[in-house]
């Protein structure tokens, strides 16, 4: 019986492990979009063209994008189109990277200015961090209750009052036997 226990929980930690991992791997994805959003909207304003500026994004990039940004701007150098690259991007990068593709591809068939669209982005990227982070906080306490309750209140228990009832039983046994 004992066996079958550990191996439901073994199972149940690589499980539980494996999907905050992913939702990990997912959140950092979020955030370094966020970030060449914001770089892109720098290389734009310091006069770069869009795909003048997506070639040098990947510079600046964190590991989760720096390589599919690595492989856009070798694909814009080697003559691709920008419209064929943002959709290569979206593809590998999924639907976190939806927004700023789209922004991308809006500025390039439109004409639209990429620059107020990339600032909207960020903004909304920001608050959408902000409100993870005001969450994440709100659960700490809820995370840090088993930690509580397993490891301080016992050592208070043993340090505290276990001393406290040991003296009280030793005075109160002195006083019978006498």
């Amino acid at each position: 019986m004992i066996v079958l226990w550990v191996v439901v929980g073994v199972a149940w930690w690589h499980i539980t492990s494996r999907s905050k991992r992913k939702a990990r791997a997912a959140r950092q994805l979020r955030e370094s979009i966020s970030d060449v959003a914001d770089m892109l909207s720098v290389l734009l304003l310091s006069g770069l063209s869009t795909p003048q500026a997506l070639q040098q994004v990947y510079l600046y990039a964190d590991p989760p994008l720096h390589d599919h940004l690595r492989d856009s701007a070798q694909l814009l150098t080697n003559g691709a189109r920008l419209r064929d690259v943002v959709h290569q991007l979206r593809t590998s990068l999924g639907a976190h990277a939806s927004y700023l593709c789209e922004a991308l591809l809006a500025s390039e068939r439109d004409g639209l200015a990429i620059g107020p669209m990339l600032d909207r982005l960020s903004s909304i990227s920001r608050m959408q961090r902000r409100q993870q982070h005001d969450s994440d906080a709100r659960q700490l306490p809820i995370k840090m209750a088993l930690p509580l309750v397993g490891c301080v209140l016992p050592s208070f228990v043993l340090l505290g009052i276990i001393p406290l009832f040991a003296g009280t039983f030793i005075g109160l046994g002195a006083h019978i036997s006498a």
